[in-house]
């Protein structure tokens, strides 16, 4: 699933960049069809200050809303590796525990680690997520309110103070995998992209093959930014955004733990 997932994605992407490259390439011709052939390169004088004025807004918009996805893209990258920080955390402070909420709390930090890692993982890419770790909280939660009244030890106030931190992030992580960027705020971006190559296509170069070459690259490049803004703003949702490890690192620091190490 893995190979195929990045495939569809690099495929995706030649996609976007094949069909920005046709826009580009059928700009040009629409324009040597329009135009007369008396118009030359003195057309472009009139035509400058068009995309001066388009490429500076479509720019500092494309640029802002990079910059945003950017940013929320690293806060879920943190938040994910807090949650998955503050679960050795929680399974290490089980040390200073008697049985049975030692055993009992290990266990289902384990349920809940593996089912994050495993099947919410994949859910949450479509908002979707796993009763099992949800229960296991839950559970959690209910372990630490069966202990005696009078067994109220540091050990059981730290960790339950630890695992309204872990209920906290994960709600964020959740709240995370949901697209931010708004559909109005794509819509400008496209037809600012589109407007943009059209103009470029309505300029006249000495070089047919050299204005074609010209606007390819700049409806490439175009297309290859709004495609990277597409999946920083879904971090769950492709082979490019963020991946299970911190959790699966976390696995391996309960085994530590287990042995004593």
């Amino acid at each position: 699933m893995g190979g195929w997932g990045t495939f569809s994605l690099w495929l995706s992407l030649a996609l976007v960049i094949a069909v920005a490259v046709m826009l580009a390439v059928g700009a040009i011709r629409l324009a040597d069809r329009i135009l007369s052939d008396s118009v030359n390169q003195e057309s472009n004088s009139a035509l400058s200050p068009f995309l001066t004025c388009v490429a500076l807004v479509f720019g500092a918009l494309l640029g802002f809303t990079v910059v945003v996805a950017w940013s929320q893209f690293s806060s879920a990258s943190t938040h994910v590796t807090d949650e998955a920080s503050t679960l050795t955390t929680l399974y290490r402070q089980t040390a200073a525990m008697d049985d049975p909420a030692q055993t009992q709390l290990r266990n289902l930090l384990r349920t809940y680690t593996n089912a994050v890692k495993g099947p919410e993982w994949d859910r949450q890419r479509d908002g979707g997520t796993s009763l099992t770790a949800r229960a296991a909280i839950t559970d959690m939660y209910h372990v630490m309110g069966s202990q005696p009244a009078n067994d109220a030890s540091i050990a059981n106030g730290a960790f339950f103070s630890q695992l309204t931190v872990l209920t906290t992030e994960r709600n964020t992580r959740i709240l995370d995998a949901k697209p931010r960027i708004p559909w109005l705020l794509w819509g400008g971006l496209v037809f600012g992209a589109f407007v943009l190559i059209t103009i470029m296509g309505f300029m006249r170069l000495k070089s047919k093959h050299g204005h074609a070459l010209l606007s390819s690259a700049v409806a490439a490049l175009l297309g290859g930014l709004l495609f990277i803004v597409f999946c920083l703003d879904r971090p769950f949702s492709s082979q490019l955004g963020l991946t299970s490890e911190p959790f699966a690192h976390s696995l391996e620091v309960f085994d530590a733990v287990d042995r004593g190490t």
